[in-house]
């Protein structure tokens, strides 16, 4: 059996633990948040390309998008951020984590680049409909797809840690004026293909 606990177990957990935690913020944020959890990922990213053709508002109208998969191990006050150079999202992010220092959290980029993760997660899909995107993610370890990957093995405070910056950086987001903009390259590449 394998039980997912970090992949992604701890993800879709801080999802839903985010969305119950924006429906119960006063004010409630500006803008509208959509709140997903796909399958299908290791087959093909099915479930977040069928949902990103098929979303309830236009791909114009999302502001980002902000990918949770893998957050509940590794180093205890490090988070992987994937996508941090292409947009805006980076420094937003990086603005957001120096206003909670009581998180205790690091936010850094790719640390494995020819791995290629930016396009294995589901963020690639909405990121191709032009929609900036971070990908929050621990990176692999020993037990990564394994049967090991068991729920003893988390670090709740680390995942907890986490799901508090991305409801920061989300409440940032929804309620700012200015939407993140693309890195000019980045969306030539990423959005118009040239990087495929």
């Amino acid at each position: 059996i394998y039980n997912g606990a970090d992949d992604d177990g701890s993800g879709t957990t801080a999802i839903v633990e985010l969305a119950e935690a924006f429906a119960s913020l006063l004010p409630p944020p500006r803008r509208s948040l959509i709140f997903v959890t796909v399958s299908g990922e290791e087959r093909g990213l099915w479930g977040s390309a069928w949902f990103a053709s098929h979303m309830p508002v236009p791909a114009e109208a999302v502001v980002a998008d902000l990918n949770i998969d893998m957050i509940g191990r590794n180093w205890p006050d490090t988070i992987v951020a994937i996508g941090r150079q292409q947009s805006e999202l980076g420094p937003i992010l990086e603005e957001v984590n120096a206003a909670h220092p009581e998180l205790g959290m690091t936010a850094i980029d790719d640390l494995w680049p020819e791995e290629r993760f930016y396009f294995r997660s589901d963020h690639y899909n909405f990121a191709r409909q032009g929609i900036p995107i971070l990908f929050f993610f621990n990176g692999v370890h020993e037990d990564y797809h394994r049967p090991s990957d068991e729920v003893d093995k988390i670090d709740f405070d680390k995942a907890s840690r986490v799901a508090r910056l991305i409801f920061y950086l989300g409440a940032e987001l929804a309620n700012r004026d200015a939407r993140p903009e693309w890195d000019p390259e980045a969306y030539r590449q990423v959005v118009e293909g040239a990087g495929r």
